[in-house]
């Protein structure tokens, strides 16, 4: 898809936009249309550690329904995150994905009174804007420290970052390379004595 496509024409969304239009929806309550496509993202989405990068693709599976005071959008958004591992600091993509229940009203009815404490969002004419709705659900899903074994991998990708208790194997008998040099320090005196 050429560049000039996937910019808007005449206030009209791109086919790939995270902006949606509401215009195929009948205005009658309950009537419903469903958003199955790619979209792109227009910027980043994520936290520190864990991020779908901007211009990545986000699939769409919505319904967006007409209901008295706006419109409802339900469903799913995946997409491929990249994610650094914060134990081995190792990168990789995984699948991910949130449900979204939103509401969208229409400006001069009771509901969208609710968009002043972030109850609801503002339906800007005939178009609705995913892409805040995707900031704060993705955000709410993913972990502030993320892991390999997180997202299904067994192992850290880097693979000379000790086990979480900083040691490999049985761990009978063994000490903690952390802790070996105060371990021989403070080591039984009574051993010692008798030695002697």
């Amino acid at each position: 898809m050429s560049t000039t496509s996937r910019k808007r024409r005449q206030g009209r969304p791109a086919a790939d936009s995270l902006v949606l239009d509401t215009r195929s929806i009948t205005r009658s309550p309950g009537a419903m249309t469903q958003v199955q496509r790619a979209a792109v993202l227009p910027s980043d989405i994520g936290v520190e550690l864990i991020r779908i990068p901007q211009g990545a693709e986000v699939d769409l599976d919505l319904a967006l329904t007409f209901v008295e005071e706006g419109v409802l959008v339900t469903g799913t958004v995946a997409g491929r995150a990249t994610v650094e591992c914060a134990r081995c600091l190792g990168e990789f993509t995984s699948k991910v994905s949130v449900d979204l229940t939103e509401m969208y009203a229409v400006e001069g009815t009771a509901a969208a009174d609710g968009a002043e404490q972030d109850e609801v969002r503002l339906l800007d004419g005939d178009l609705l804007d995913l892409e805040p709705a995707l900031v704060d659900a993705f955000g709410l899903e993913f972990p502030m420290s993320p892991t390999c074994t997180d997202y299904g991998l067994s192992d850290c990708v880097n693979p000379d970052t000790p086990a979480p208790d900083g040691v490999s194997g049985s761990t009978e008998g063994r000490i903690d390379p952390r802790w070996a040099g105060l371990a021989e320090k403070f080591a039984d005196p009574g051993i010692d004595e008798g030695a002697g």
